[in-house]
Order: C-alpha cells, then sequence, then structure tokens
C-alpha cells in the first residue's frame, strides 16, 4: 500500500528547528552586539568622567596658584607700606641719633663756670641740635596729610589682593559645574546616551544612565577634607600649611624676601639734614611673610594668621658744626624701625608702627583684611586636595575612580520583541500537560529557571583621574599645587573597595540583582577578566 506525505511531518519538524536555530543565532549575535554597543558608550562614559575630573582638579590647582599669587603680591604691599614707614621712623631715628651729641655739649654746658671758654661753643651746639631736631619732627609732620590717603589707599590693595579668592569661581564653576553635574549628576553619560538614541531603530527609550553613587564618595571630600573624595571644598585653618610654605617659597623678589634697599631713604634723609652734618649710613631689614602674632624671619611660626611687612635697622651720623674750642665730629646713632600687622575683620588687633610715630590710630580701618571663613587666619578659602588619603596606597592615594553605568531595557521595545527572532510560544504535546515556554526575547527567564527579570542589560566601566609630574617627581604625592592630572580607563578592581563597590553598583544603584549574583559568582570562581 502507497503511503504519500511520510516526509513532510520530516521536514516539518527539521524545518521547525531549523527557524530556530537561525532566531537564536540572529537574537544572540544581535544581543551580543548591542552588549558590545553599551560596554562601549559605558567605557566612553567613564573615560569622560575621569577627563572631565582631571580637567577639573587641573583648573582648582591653576586657581590655587592664582591665589597664592595674590598671597604674595599682598605680601609686596604689606612690605612697600612697611617701608615707607621706615623711611618716617628714620626721622625719627635721626633726630634720636643727636640725642648723643646733644648729650656731650649738655655736659659742657653744665660746666661752664668751671670752664667759660667752652661755655659760648656748647650752649650754640645744643641749640643748633635742637633746631635740627625740630626741623626733623616739622618734616615728619609735613608728610601727614598725604601720608594718610597714600595708606589709606595701600591697605585697600593688599585687603583688594587677599579678597580677589578665586573660591567662588573653585566652589561655584569647577566644582559644581564640571564634578558636580558633568561627572556626578551624570551629564556627560547622558550625553553619550542621547547620541546613541539617534540612531536606535526603537527610538532610544530603552537607554538610559545610572547615576553610581560611588562618584561621590571618590570625589566629595567635604567641608575640612572631612569626608572621603578626594577634592575638599575648603581647608580647615590647621591644614593649610603647605599652601602658605609654597606661597612663602614663591615671594622670589628680593624687597620683600629680604630687603636693604635703603638707598631711597639715605637720599631723602639727606635732604633733611644739615649740610655740614654727615649721614654717616642707615641700615635695613625687612621682609614680608605669614606669622603668627609676631616679627619672625624664620618658618617655626609660618602659619598665615596674619600678613607683616616689617623692618628694622639704624641711623648713624656726625655732628660737625660745632665751634672751637668745642670738640668737633661727635657721632651719634639710633635704631629704627617699622611694622603693619593686618588681621582678618573680626580681629582688632591690627598693627602699624614705626619709631617715632607711636601707633596708626586707624590701623583697623586701614590695614584690615576680610572676613576669616576658617578662623582664626587671613588665609583665603580654597579647594584642596584630601590630606587624609594621601597615606593610604589603597586607596590608590585618594586619586578617584568613577564608574559609568549604562543600561539597555529590553522590555521597553515595542511589545517586548521588537525584533522578529525575539520568539516567545510554547510547546504542547498534550491537553494534560502545560507546554513548555520557548522565550528568546530576554525579558524574562523560564519558571523552571526562577522566573528571574533579566529584561535589563548592564553595562559598568571605571575610569581613572591620577596625579603624574613628568619627570623624576614620581614621589610627589597627588596635590592640587600643580596641574599634572591626567586619566585613563582602569580596572573596576582599581582599589581595595573595588569588589564591594561593583557589588553595591549593581545592586543598590543599577537594581540588577541578578547581575550583581552573577558577578559575585564569577569572583568566587576566580574569574579575572574584568
Amino acid at each position: 500500500m502507497r503511503r504519500r506525505g511520510q516526509t513532510l511531518v520530516v521536514f516539518a519538524l527539521s524545518l521547525l528547528l531549523l527557524v530556530l536555530m537561525v532566531t537564536m543565532t540572529l537574537s544572540i549575535g544581535m544581543k551580543t552586539k548591542e552588549k558590545m554597543e553599551l560596554q562601549t558608550m559605558a567605557d566612553a562614559a567613564a573615560y569622560s568622567n575621569a577627563v572631565a575630573t582631571a580637567r577639573a582638579f587641573n583648573s582648582i590647582s591653576l586657581m590655587n596658584r592664582a591665589l597664592m599669587g595674590h598671597m604674595v603680591a599682598m605680601t609686596g604691599v604689606e612690605s612697600l607700606i612697611s617701608w615707607s614707614s621706615y623711611y618716617r621712623g628714620t626721622i625719627h631715628a635721626a633726630k634720636n641719633a643727636y640725642d648723643l651729641p646733644k648729650a656731650e655739649y649738655a655736659i659742657l654746658v653744665a660746666a661752664c663756670t668751671s670752664n667759660p671758654s667752652t661755655c659760648a661753643c656748647a650752649t650754640q651746639a645744643v641749640l643748633d641740635i635742637e633746631q635740627t631736631q625740630n626741623d626733623l619732627e616739622q618734616a615728619d609732620k609735613k608728610l601727614d596729610g598725604e601720608w594718610d590717603g597714600l595708606d589709606t589707599n595701600a591697605g585697600r590693595e593688599a585687603a583688594a589682593l587677599q579678597l580677589s579668592s578665586i573660591w567662588e569661581e573653585q566652589k561655584d564653576v569647577v566644582y559644581e559645574r564640571d564634578l558636580t553635574q558633568r561627572v556626578l549628576g551624570a551629564q556627560l553619560a547622558q550625553r553619550i546616551v542621547d547620541e546613541a538614541k539617534k540612531g536606535s531603530p526603537f527610538g532610544g527609550n530603552e537607554l538610559s544612565v545610572v547615576t553610581a553613587s560611588i562618584n561621590g564618595r571618590e570625589l566629595n571630600g567635604g567641608n575640612g577634607c572631612g569626608g572621603k573624595g578626594a577634592a575638599c571644598i575648603r581647608r580647615d585653618a590647621g591644614r593649610k600649611l603647605h599652601f602658605v610654605d609654597a606661597a612663602m617659597g614663591s615671594r622670589g623678589f628680593a624687597f620683600v624676601t629680604g630687603r636693604g634697599a635703603v638707598a631711597p631713604i639715605r637720599r631723602k634723609l639727606r635732604d633733611l639734614l644739615p649740610n655740614r652734618d654727615t649721614l654717616v649710613s642707615v641700615t635695613n631689614e625687612g621682609s614680608g611673610y605669614f606669622p603668627n602674632q609676631s616679627k619672625t624671619h624664620s618658618g617655626q611660626t609660618i602659619d598665615a594668621t596674619e600678613v607683616w611687612g616689617d623692618d628694622h635697622g639704624s641711623v648713624s651720623l656726625t655732628f660737625n658744626r660745632a665751634q672751637a674750642p668745642c670738640p668737633n665730629r661727635l657721632p651719634g646713632t639710633a635704631s629704627a624701625m617699622a611694622h603693619v600687622r593686618s588681621n582678618h575683620r573680626g580681629d582688632t588687633s591690627d598693627e602699624h608702627r614705626w619709631t617715632g610715630g607711636g601707633g596708626d590710630p586707624d590701623s583697623q580701618t586701614r590695614h584690615t583684611m576680610g572676613t576669616c571663613t576658617a578662623c582664626p587666619g587671613i588665609w583665603p578659602s580654597h579647594m584642596d586636595y584630601n590630606y587624609n588619603l594621601v597615606p593610604d596606597a589603597g586607596d590608590n592615594f585618594g586619586q578617584p575612580k568613577n564608574y559609568a553605568v549604562i543600561q539597555r531595557d529590553y522590555s521597553k521595545r515595542k511589545e517586548g520583541k521588537a525584533d522578529p527572532w525575539n520568539l516567545l510560544f510554547r510547546f504542547r504535546f498534550s491537553k494534560d500537560r502545560d507546554g513548555v515556554e520557548f522565550d528568546n526575547r530576554g525579558i524574562k527567564l523560564s519558571k523552571a529557571n526562577g522566573g528571574t527579570n533579566i529584561s535589563n542589560a548592564t553595562a559598568l566601566s571605571a575610569g581613572i583621574a591620577y596625579y603624574r609630574r613628568a619627570g623624576p617627581y614620581w614621589r610627589e604625592p597627588p596635590n592640587f599645587l600643580n596641574p599634572f592630572w591626567r586619566a585613563t580607563l582602569v580596572s573596576a578592581h582599581v582599589d581595595a573597595q573595588g569588589v564591594r563597590d561593583v557589588g553595591t553598583t549593581l545592586r543598590d544603584d543599577a537594581g540588577v540583582d541578578f547581575a550583581a549574583d552573577v558577578y559575585e559568582a564569577l569572583r568566587t570562581k576566580g574569574y579575572k577578566g574584568w
């Protein structure tokens, strides 16, 4: 008996298997391609975050250099104020130097009864000296009118330099925009995803950016470096000495660091003395610096509590106008000093003094700096690298890593199966038994495998901003003094906390517990291809 159609059944079954093989091949290939695209976006986002961080850190470093330049310039202004005051001090010192020959002639005047021959010349010498001292006093008083205006303007200039801090720019532009918004707010990652959405055949709604909380911990050092991140919003008063030391070392110009510029003062003083008297010498030592309520040229008490300019030296002269038989060419010497000490606005101990001038009654008004932000002290607020992290090699010495996490949610595609090869069907061979479900959409596992929602394909990448100064400086720790920050992609396990951070990011931030479980399982088995 002839039977027809026997091969049709075999063909139908074979065709079904062939279709399944083709659709699975297409689906796996497409998901592999999409996974590669997802990972590429995550890599680009992580690298962009690292570059943005490095650029922000370099900007902070350059701004800190500008801040120190302002503070160095401020010491120059304070030095000019002190040196100008020293000129007035030398006028009074010259007046005091005449006291020595005056005392010699006063002795002769007192001895007139026993030595009448010297009485007239000694009396005349005393009168001449008193007249010269009075002339010096009047010369100093003539300076007052012009002096007050110049002194007030100089004080304002010093305060303007101290107040022209880049703190607001660091905080608002660099920290808030470049770090908080672009990196911590995932703006850079979102821009990359937005560009990718433009070429998506599904409208791009399935792509999204996950904000990784680890980035905030790595970057935000908090107020006074109390946090765990690299960038401190403000430094506490006791932890700014390396900035002050850098400024002290940057002063450079000899007039500020160790002036002895007495030639102009000597010429001015020479014009005030009678022609016949000799101005033997005028000496001067001075500097501008940041000490703590004491004059010092050493580094022992440098802490930027205040800013000083100080000068000290002496005036030596010879009185040559005595008539015979009185002795002539009698020498006289007196010391001279001047200083200006400026503090923050909340401190009323500002000083401006010079020899013979007593004290400037308006020193608080003329020479105070701005309101302190890290009291006590006149050093402006600024951003700084978290000094607490520098010794921690396990945390990359505080150099911040960042995670970029990009997700593709397959459940948001049209009907959950936008591609024709993403099949969902059941085999049912008996009315009494449930069919075997075949789901090639990548949304949920089968009931037999737990029914886990696997619709969120997740890619994670890590970048790092690191400090590297070319040349023989490999021991130089990360800092915000020099702009040598760079960026690169790294393993997610680049630091000691990386193992925990990956799991936390996948589980808590991305909400893909199954991915975190897979990660933990692979890591436990020794997988190292991260």
